[in-house]
This record gives C-alpha cells, sequence and structure tokens, in this order.
C-alpha cells in the first residue's frame, strides 16, 4: 500500500511539473546483471525500488509494476499516458541506457531516491521527491539526459580550463612563497648583521670614550700627586730643619750662655719653620672630581627603542603586489535537499 502511495504521490506531481520528460527519464533504478540489453536482464519498478516491472509508461519515462501501473491508469492526470505492455513492454529504453553503467548517488533527504534533477532556478541538485515538493515550479534538468551534452559543452571545458589556470596559480604561489621564504632569511641574516656591526662600532666608541676619560682622571691624579710628593719632599727638609734646631738646644744645656746665643738664633728659624709649615698646608690638597653620566646616554638606556629600532618597509617583490585572481565563473553553491 505504502508503494502504490508512493508511486501515485510522485507521478501526480511530476505530470505538474517543469521537467522536460520528453528529455527525460524519472528513475533508473535496473538491475542488469547479464549486460545492457541482455534478454535476460531484470527490470525493476522505478517507484518501489525491488518489485519487477510490468509496463512502461512513455510519457513520464517511467518502469512501473503492477500496482503501480494500475494506479497509473486510474489518475485523472496520468490516465491518457501511453503505457508500454507486453510484447511491447521495452527492455532497453536509450535514455536509461546511458546511464546504466553508472551508480547514483541518494539524496540525502530521500535515501530510497536517486539524485537525478538539477534545478537550473536555485542551482540544486535533488531526487525527484525533492523536485516535487521544493521545485515543482522551476526550471529543471534530467542529469542523466544532459550529462553527456555537459561534458561536451562549454562550461565544463571553462571549468577544466579555470581548474587548470589556478593550478598554474598554486605553482607560482608556491614559487613565490618559497622565494619569499628564502628573501626572508637572507633579509633576517642581513640586519642581524648590521646590528652587531653597529653594536661594534658603539663598542669602539664606548671604549675610545672610557679610555678618554680613564685618561683624563690619570692626568689629574699625576698632577696632583706631583705636587703632594713635592710638599712632602719640602716636609722633609722642615722636619732635618727642625731636629737641628732641637737638637743645638739640646746640646748647650750645660752652658747658659750658648743656650742663649743658640735660642736667640733659632727664634728666627722657628718663625721660618712655621711660615713654611703653614705654606705646605694650604698647598697640601687635591683637585676633587667626580664621573657624571652623560644625559643622552642615560635617556638612551631607559629607552626601550634604544641602540635601534625596526621600521617596517613595504617592498614589491618581482611579482609585484599581490593582487585577487577572479576566474568569471558564477558563484555557485550545490546544495543537497
Amino acid at each position: 500500500m505504502h508503494r502504490m502511495f508512493t508511486c501515485c504521490f510522485l507521478l501526480l506531481f511530476q505530470s505538474g511539473s517543469n521537467i522536460d520528460y520528453n528529455m527525460a527519464e524519472v528513475d533508473g533504478r535496473k538491475t542488469n546483471p547479464a549486460g545492457v540489453g541482455s534478454a535476460d536482464a531484470a527490470i525493476f519498478c522505478g517507484p518501489c525500488g525491488d518489485v519487477k516491472a510490468s509496463s512502461f509508461c512513455k510519457d513520464c519515462h517511467e518502469y512501473l509494476c503492477s500496482s503501480c501501473t494500475r494506479c497509473h491508469e486510474r489518475l485523472d492526470i496520468t490516465k491518457h499516458h501511453q503505457l508500454l505492455k507486453g510484447s511491447q513492454f521495452p527492455s532497453i529504453y536509450p535514455t536509461r541506457q546511458k546511464m546504466a553503467s553508472e551508480s547514483f548517488e541518494k539524496c540525502n533527504n530521500h535515501p530510497w531516491e536517486d539524485i537525478k534533477i538539477f534545478c537550473k532556478t536555485h542551482h540544486v541538485l535533488c531526487c525527484v521527491a525533492c523536485s516535487v515538493a521544493m521545485h515543482e515550479h522551476c526550471k529543471k534538468d534530467f542529469i542523466p539526459d544532459i550529462v553527456q551534452s555537459y561534458v561536451a559543452g562549454a562550461e565544463y571545458s571553462k571549468l577544466q580550463s579555470d581548474i587548470q589556470h589556478l593550478d598554474q596559480l598554486g605553482v607560482q604561489c608556491q614559487a613565490d612563497i618559497d622565494r619569499c621564504m628564502k628573501e626572508l632569511d637572507e633579509l633576517n641574516w642581513d640586519e642581524v648583521d648590521k646590528l652587531k656591526k653597529y653594536k661594534e662600532y658603539i663598542m669602539k666608541y664606548l671604549n675610545k670614550r672610557e679610555n678618554e676619560l680613564i685618561a683624563e682622571m690619570q692626568q689629574l691624579h699625576d698632577h696632583d700627586l706631583s705636587l703632594l710628593k713635592d710638599i712632602q719632599a719640602r716636609l722633609k727638609t722642615w722636619q732635618s730643619d727642625l731636629g737641628d734646631a732641637k737638637a743645638k738646644l739640646q746640646s748647650h744645656q750645660q752652658s747658659t750662655y750658648k743656650l742663649f746665643l743658640t735660642a736667640k738664633r733659632t727664634l728666627a728659624l722657628v718663625d721660618q719653620l712655621q711660615e713654611s709649615l703653614y705654606d705646605m698646608q694650604q698647598q697640601t690638597r687635591y683637585q676633587h672630581y667626580e664621573l657624571v653620566k652623560d644625559d643622552h646616554m642615560e635617556k638612551i638606556l631607559t629607552d626601550t627603542t634604544g641602540l635601534a629600532s625596526l621600521k617596517s618597509a613595504d617592498v614589491e617583490g618581482e611579482t609585484g603586489n599581490w593582487t585577487m585572481f577572479y576566474l568569471g565563473l558564477t558563484p555557485i553553491k550545490l546544495f543537497y535537499f
């Protein structure tokens, strides 16, 4: 009962659809173990699938079992169709023969139905059930009837040409990637080498400034040290003179007369020694200095971009700027209902 209902439902809507049934068949389910055209070939009902066919509708291009045949003959919309039975029953039908050796894909929504319809209105691949339910008033092609002409047609030829062109572009893109990767490595090596050389240049400058500052500090040190050594030599002479005076006074402790004469003479010497000591005390000093850090250098050291920084540069390669390539294909997405 279910099979007969399916047959009547499909045939009722197929006759009202926009498919050109003079150029198409509705279903191609046929088992032909003996080969196409063999007298032993088993042909099954299109709507039922696993029931042997007993007639063929020339208007619908459909093989029908006995139940579907009776339904076909009773429906007002199909009862005038020409049915071939008995000796007129075709074991091979030309449009079916073209696809006999190929297996059909099944519809996702109707797994028992083959995908045989292409809706030109919505660019959709579908089965007969989908065609009747959702594309009844659309322009459609029956796939088994158009595959040969499509393969030989302009659209498929252009598709092959576009794919070949895309393949060439892919090869060129890979070549560009390889070239860019090589240039990228070379760029990295060159810039790292520049950085190292720049660092060496800076280090040479810093070493030069360090040596200059050390030399300047050494000069100040040597100058002041020379002065202190000179004072030190004078102090030794001064100490010697003072020691002599003390010794003379000590030697005349037994004779007040000679002690008096020596004391009077020593008074003038003491005045001289006192002045000389004061003078040496005034000169006993050195020039104080302190290292002052350079403001510019301090700013560089605290700056995150100190030493150097990177600047992006857009450089065109041998192939020029990258551009989008448009093949001119109609953006069609195929849906399976």
